[in-house]
Order: C-alpha cells, then structure tokens, then sequence
C-alpha cells in the first residue's frame, strides 16, 4: 500500500526532525531565490529627490567604477548574506539591511577599526555591551556572525523606532551615533537627513547604500553580474548552553582548527571560561582531516586592521568621533532595549 503526504504534512515532519537535533541550526533555508526575489528599496525612499539625489547618483556612478571588486565582494560573501537576509526577513525589517556589513566591513568577520569598531558589523565597545554581546579577553562576540547580527538588527530597529519610524536617520544614527543625529535633529528642526548638519561620512554612507540599494534591483539595466544566491557553502551554527570550547568543538569532529576559527574569529582563546554563549558556525563544506596531535598549539585568526584593507567600498564612520549621545542632557532617554516612543518632534 502506498501512502502520500501532503507539502505541509512533510515540511511539518521537517521541522520537527529538525527540533530533535540538539544544538544545531541550519542557517540557509532549503528555499532557492534569487537576487531578483527581493526588492531591495522596499522601505526606502525612491527615486531619491532634492538636495540628497544628486549625491545618491555621485554614489551609484562611485559603484559602477567599482563594478569589479564589488562583484568579488559579493560573490565571496554569499553564505553570509543569504544567511543575514533570512535573520532580517525573521524580525520583518528591510531585505536590504543584510547589504549593510559591505560598507561597514566589506563584509569581513576579522577586523576591527582604529576607532575600535569590530566585526562584520562594526559595533563599538558600548553598543555591544548594551544589547548583552559578550566580549572578554577569551571571546569577543562582535566577531560571531550571529552575535553581531543579532545586536546590529536589533540596534537598527531600535533606532528606526526611536526616530519615528525613519530609515535613513536610523542609518545616518548607526554611522554617527544616535546622539549626534538627534541633536542635529533638534537643532535644525527637520527630519530630512540631506538638510540637517551631519558629518560628511554620514551622509556619504546613507547616500551609499541607498546607490547600493538601487544598483541591485536594477543590475540588469547597468550589466551588472550577481552572483547565484545559493552560491557558495551552506552556513550552519552549533549552539550549546554552557559550552564555548571551539577546540573541544573542532577535535570531536575531526576539523582543522584553522578551518573552525575561519568562521570564528570572536574566539581570542580557544577554551574561554568566561562566557556561556558562544555559537560556533561552520560551513557545509567537507572540512580538512585535523590530526589531534597537531591541536596542542591551535591557530586563531587574529583581526585585522579595517584601514589596512584599503577596500573602496569602505566609509570610516563617524562614529568613532561620537558613540555617545552628543553630550546631550536630556530627560527620559529612553532605554534602547525597551523600544519606547520616539519625541514629538520625531513623529513621522
């Protein structure tokens, strides 16, 4: 006798398989999109007009030029970014958000900038410390991919809700620090970010990914080459409660530990006592044979300069100047994990 099982019944069976794996979460959906699949504009303002359209068209030529490396960058950056994008589709924020790291990082897990913003994302010491990344002499999250992206999605939906539902000040705010864009908002009596008074870098970074934004859901008309979006290996995570040795991690399956703290970098020791946190993320790639005697003397990446990079896709932020909130005194600001109402003035 033959049985037959509905789509939903078997994807039901697959997600409760998948539940009865201890620690493991497949971070890539079986689902095979393409780059045409999103509207990367959605929720930004297009076409952009008035004293910001010019500097967003300066910012999509700036692109063109770079047509190469920036093709390279994210062909080699396809796991992460088809991973980042389904952690932004999951919080229902702009697909677009998961592009961010290419101008703050080049999309790199390993650097940090001489203002001492690390990661993929960037944070800074404060910002990671207020949404609870941990970072000790032994591991600092702001280089895990998903402690990063984690804090970063959270930062930036918080600053969209605090500056009254507005994109491109929660962006300028994530360049700058939240603090400089309200004072400049509270002094310039205008919510428009092309017309209020922020650094240069802030409003080329806006102007950027908002020229980014707009090259990618028009690449064909520009000849423009992305890559597949099911390129590249399959990013997973294994998260354990209490457990944060990558070299206990890497020698029970076998694997180089080269190979485990390429995807690992937030690793400053390979046994960190400290932290019980600590997802470790691996590719879907077979890894290379990893002969226990070798680990007595494991190889950790060690980050690396963001400037030495050189990468023109890059902006240095502004928020190496200004982190804080601008020296501002006052009341009722409001707590950035309790997700409160913005000011009048900032009311959309």
């Amino acid at each position: 006798m033959f049985l037959s099982f509905s789509r939903q019944a078997l994807s039901a069976v697959a997600k409760i398989s998948l539940r009865l794996l201890p620690g493991l979460s497949l971070l890539s959906s079986a689902v095979c999109y393409s780059y045409d699949h999103y509207h990367w504009q959605a929720d930004f303002p297009t076409p952009v007009v008035g004293p910001g359209a010019e500097l967003v068209n300066e910012q999509t030529r700036f692109l063109l030029r770079q047509r190469s490396h920036l093709q390279t960058r994210l062909a080699e950056s396809q796991p992460m970014i088809r991973w980042v994008t389904e952690q932004v589709q999951t919080r229902k924020l702009p697909p677009m958000l998961a592009l961010l790291p290419l101008i703050e990082s080049s999309y790199r897990l390993d650097v940090i900038s001489s203002a001492g913003a690390a990661g993929p994302w960037q944070l800074m010491p404060d910002t990671a410390a207020r949404f609870s990344v941990p970072m000790t002499n032994g591991f600092d999250g702001r280089y895990s991919l998903p402690l990063a992206t984690e804090a970063a999605l959270s930062y930036l939906g918080w600053l969209h809700q605090f500056f009254g539902q507005d994109w491109l000040l929660a962006l300028a705010a994530y360049n700058a620090g939240e603090g400089r864009v309200l004072k400049a908002v509270l002094n310039g009596g205008t919510r428009n970010v092309w017309e209020l008074q922020l650094p240069t870098e802030t409003r080329l970074y806006v102007a950027r990914f908002l020229a980014l934004s707009q090259l990618l859901d028009r690449a064909a008309q520009h000849g423009f080459v992305l890559p597949l979006w099911q390129a590249g290996e399959n990013i997973r995570v294994w998260r354990q409660p209490g457990g944060c040795s990558l070299l206990e991690w890497a020698m029970e399956r076998g694997v180089a530990m080269n190979e485990a703290s390429r995807w690992n970098p937030a690793w400053r020791l390979p046994d960190p006592r400290e932290v019980s946190d600590c997802p470790i993320v691996y590719g879907g790639g077979k890894a290379p044979p990893a002969p226990r005697h070798q680990e007595t003397r494991p190889q950790l990446v060690r980050a690396v300069s963001l400037e030495s990079l050189h990468d023109p896709l890059l902006l240095l932020p502004a928020r190496g100047l200004d982190m804080g909130r601008g020296g501002l005194t006052l009341e009722r600001l409001p707590d950035p994990l309790g997700l409160e109402q913005a000011r009048p003035l900032l009311a959309p």
